[in-house]
């Protein structure tokens, strides 16, 4: 049987946003599937460097390793696997608060470990593409994976009408999520619907983000952030630029419309189900959510399109292409 290690590192201590999320349901799906293609997962999970990791590895006499983060340690030897989420860092440093001789360090390592990979995937096409043009790697060594999606069906919509309507921002408060242009227009969606409440759900980031006129909620637990889903009005997903776009996801999964940005990945996730605006389109975006405030947004359309992605069906396909490449 084949032995393939996980860099897992961190993903249990705290309920995490992103990556770290969408790691800990993959690991669980892949554990579940890996007898059937003769694998047998060794998953680091604890916080420890990555020189820490390598003696772990060499201990164990591991010497594949899948790397949900994406960023491969250089401490690692072996045949490494890549997960990789976004490389917006590359095109927009401006979203990203490093020094430039810190981001230099971070990028030339991330890169040296993609094109060092036994082979690469990719969390959407988007992703897929960036890695193609910014890493020069070529198609074959990258396969696309998606996400998948715990679906909470046994989480019941309560009752809410008038005041307590609201729309969700879901995520890290940041520049990039495009919060702050939100919460500018919102005034001239409360001219439209006197009514409407913008709940920002999501730790702080980094930046000066403006959020005067949402209600803030931090620290989301995974039973929350659920509630909050399937209680909203409409989740919108403003963000100048996603990897994938998980949050549409998680609220299309519940039956939620979805007014999205037409940026990056978001486009293959939501698909016709939802409603795509450029991101700096004021006017859209205003009349967009008046119509999700006043219910004429079905988001049942959402429902469908979810089905098109499962934890299960992205599992097989790393290790099916792993053991292929292996």
């Amino acid at each position: 049987m084949k032995r393939l290690g996980i860099d897992a590192r961190g993903i249990d201590t705290g309920p995490g946003a992103g990556i770290a999320h969408a790691t800990r349901e993959l690991v669980d799906a892949l554990q579940e599937s890996a007898p059937s293609f003769g694998v047998e997962l060794v998953v680091y999970r604890e916080v420890m460097s990555g020189s820490q990791l390598s003696s772990r590895l060499m201990r164990d006499r591991l010497d594949h390793i899948f790397v949900p983060s994406g960023a491969v340690s250089p401490f690692i030897g072996g045949y490494v696997y890549p997960w990789v989420h976004d490389l917006a860092i590359f095109r927009h440093p401006e979203w990203f608060p490093q020094s430039f001789w810190k981001r230099l360090l971070t990028t030339r390592l991330f890169l040296k470990g993609l094109r060092r990979a036994k082979h690469i995937f990719a969390v959407s096409e988007d992703t897929k593409k960036e890695i193609e043009w910014i890493a020069g790697i070529d198609g074959p060594r990258v396969t696309v994976t998606h996400q998948g999606i715990q679906r909470s069906s046994d989480v019941a919509r309560d009752e809410v009408q008038g005041s307590e309507k609201y729309a969700l921002i879901l995520g890290t408060v940041e520049p990039r999520k495009n919060i702050a242009f939100i919460d500018e227009l919102w005034g001239d969606v409360r001219r439209r619907f006197p009514n409407a409440r913008l709940v920002v759900a999501g730790r702080d980031g980094w930046g000066n983000v403006s959020t005067k006129n949402a209600e803030r909620v931090e620290n989301v637990s995974d039973a929350e952030r659920d509630r909050l889903i399937a209680n909203a009005s409409m989740l919108l997903l403003p963000s100048l630029h996603e990897g994938f776009g998980r949050t549409a996801l998680e609220a299309m999964s519940h039956g939620i419309p979805v007014i999205a940005s037409n940026k990056g990945a978001i486009p293959e996730v939501v698909g016709k189900a939802g409603v795509l605006l450029q991101p700096s389109d004021r006017e859209g975006w205003i009349r967009a959510i008046t119509d999700g405030f006043e219910g004429r947004i079905d988001g049942q359309a959402g429902k469908e399109q979810v089905k098109r992605f499962s934890w299960k069906n992205t599992a097989r396909i790393i290790l099916a292409k792993i053991v292929e490449t292996w």
